[in-house]
């Protein structure tokens, strides 16, 4: 776990709360927050974290083991092709 100081932490803090939480479903389900999804998904940026994110979502999933590591490979390849600039070992 990463520990921040100031702002960061109280911002850490509070999105780790039950209260925080709820917020962050509240505004990604509304009209706003799809929105917002979208047009970060649009970006170079947001298609590599959607990918990292699909990646550990699959370790979470009950799929048969084939077909979750044919999708692993896929969803690897095209990561491959479009890094995320914050994911460790990204070199935009």
């Amino acid at each position: 776990m990463v520990h921040s100081s100031g702002i960061q932490g109280l911002i850490a803090g509070y999105i780790a709360s039950p209260q925080g939480r709820q917020m962050i479903k509240n505004f990604l389900s509304s009209p706003e927050g799809q929105e917002a999804i979208n047009a970060y998904l649009a970006t170079p940026e947001g298609q590599g974290m959607a990918n990292l994110l699909l990646i550990k979502a699959l370790d979470n999933l009950r799929l048969p083991g084939p077909l979750k590591e044919e999708i692993r490979a896929a969803l690897e390849r095209e990561g491959n092709q479009s890094h995320c600039p914050d994911e460790p070992g990204s070199s935009r």
